[in-house]
């Protein structure tokens, strides 16, 4: 829970008001939200120009840090409807300028347009002001820290009063008291014309000058008929400033054949503060914005400041890696000097204790005696192996041995002396072949007892009965053998 309210201030922190400035040669309008209340204020314009009364406003309100959404009303731009130049949306902004140099008296350079390919076929509707006062007012934003994010003219705004999947006309009279007639086509502006002459204020309507506005409306709707191909206007709303549009929309409805209904979006004030309050909203003119970060002059990157910034923060860091360094010399000299006594004091330690090691060197008859005393120990050692094999060899006994004869008997080989000792294996028989005998030794591999027995001498004789008698007479030690 902490964690989600801890990003929702982080959130909130970060997002930036809105706020619509509506700016026009007689008074300028600021709409903003103020603790989710709409407020709107306005300025005349009398010797001052309008950027002045704008910033004036702003001041007043002290508005800063917010992003601004700039309206153009009637005198600040113009509206041309011309032959569809086929821009790309990428080109639009560089080209079109170019594309309308035979309609304006100002140099392309000086002027920002934009614009969109209109409903009405193979015609494009177009929106050209003066760059500089943009530029102008920018920058003095800038330093209040807000942001002009659009610029869009006033006939555009009014697509808010319209249903949005439909083409409908809306009736309206700006801040200068011009009656004008706009006809948007699922948002687009398509058509537009001012109707001249005729006087409309308050309640009273008279039925000559209604007729003669439901005539100029009429005119409208069927030429429009005509251009609009896929759609035909399906209704007129109305929002006259000085007016009872619900009266004058029922007036309207008896004489024209589309349904006619006052505007709802708002209950009291004047135009140019209605457009303001629509102007709130984000998404109030998608297809035109007069301003672009690109318009504002490349500010040089390399100033002769930030060039005395550079060089002095260069110094400062040249002096701080230089102090830095030389306080590392020095504590390596420190090192150096500690690790050079320490070294000294091992080397004397060293020289001692070999001089104390050379008086302590055994003499050589020393030695000898050490080796003789080792060279003893080792023939004892090895002659209490012997006895100990000796021993163990007795207490097993030479079961196994003629428990493996006994294993190994054959009916050619005949058995009668066998003498047996701890390496040596003589045995003496009767052979009824003399390859029986050889064969008989061949078996002795099979038995674990003797296939370690080697025998040496092997000797075949004739007893006196005639009978084939053999010995055997097994391997002995050197020493043995000369007993």
């Amino acid at each position: 829970m902490a964690v989600s309210t801890l990003l929702a201030r982080f959130s909130s922190s970060r997002q930036r008001n809105v706020v619509s400035l509506v700016v026009s040669v007689s008074q300028v309008v600021i709409g903003y939200q103020n603790n989710g209340v709409a407020q709107v204020d306005a300025q005349s314009v009398t010797d001052t120009a309008p950027w002045s009364a704008a910033l004036q406003l702003l001041n007043r309100h002290e508005i800063t840090k917010s992003d601004i959404h700039l309206v153009l009303g009637h005198g600040l731009y113009q509206t041309l409807l011309i032959d569809d130049p086929k821009l790309s949306q990428e080109d639009i902004r560089a080209a079109l300028p170019f594309k309308l140099k035979d309609f304006l008296s100002d140099s392309p350079s000086d002027i920002v347009a934009d614009g969109f390919s209109s409903p009405i076929a193979n015609r494009f509707q177009a929106f050209v002001c003066h760059k500089q006062p943009l530029l102008q007012f920018n920058a003095a934003l800038e330093k209040r820290q807000c942001k002009l994010t659009a610029v869009s003219p006033e006939d555009v705004v009014l697509r808010q009063w319209t249903q949005l999947d439909k083409a409908e006309m809306v009736l309206t009279r700006d801040g200068q008291g011009v009656l004008q007639i706009a006809v948007f086509d699922q948002g687009k502006l398509c058509f537009q014309r001012q109707v001249r002459g005729m006087m409309i204020e308050g309640d009273q309507l008279p039925p000559l000058v209604i007729d003669d506005l439901a005539l100029e409306i009429q005119r409208s709707l069927d030429y429009l008929r005509s251009q609009l191909k896929h759609a035909n206007v399906s209704g007129l709303v109305v929002g006259v400033q000085g007016v009872d549009d619900t009266e004058l929309a029922f007036q309207l409805s008896s004489r024209l054949s589309v349904s006619v209904r006052p505007q709802t979006l708002f209950e009291t004030g004047e135009h140019q503060q209605h457009i303001a309050l629509a102007a709130l909203n984000r998404d109030c003119s998608p297809d035109i914005n007069l301003f672009s970060d690109d318009l504002s002059p490349s500010r040089a990157f390399l100033t002769f400041e930030k060039m005395l910034l550079i060089w002095g923060l260069t110094g400062l860091l040249i002096v701080l890696v230089a102090a830095y360094q030389q306080w590392q010399v020095s504590q390596s000299n420190k090192a150096l000097e500690t690790a050079t006594q320490s070294r000294s004091v091992a080397e004397s330690a060293s020289n001692h204790l070999n001089d104390q090691l050379a008086l302590h060197v055994p003499s050589l008859n020393m030695l000898n005696d050490v080796s003789r005393a080792e060279a003893a120990i080792t023939s004892r050692q090895k002659a209490l192996e012997a006895v100990a094999v000796h021993d163990a060899a007795l207490q097993q006994g030479y079961a196994s041995v003629f428990r493996a004869l006994s294993d190994l008997s054959r009916r050619d080989i005949s058995v009668s002396e066998i003498a047996i000792g701890l390496d040596t294996l003589d045995i003496k028989g009767l052979a009824a072949t003399p390859s029986s005998v050889p064969a008989w030794l061949q078996s002795f591999q099979t038995q674990k007892p003797l296939s370690g027995r080697v025998f040496e001498k092997m000797a075949l004789t004739r007893d006196e009965n005639e009978r084939l008698a053999f010995s055997l007479n097994a391997k002995r030690e050197k020493g043995e053998a000369e007993k």
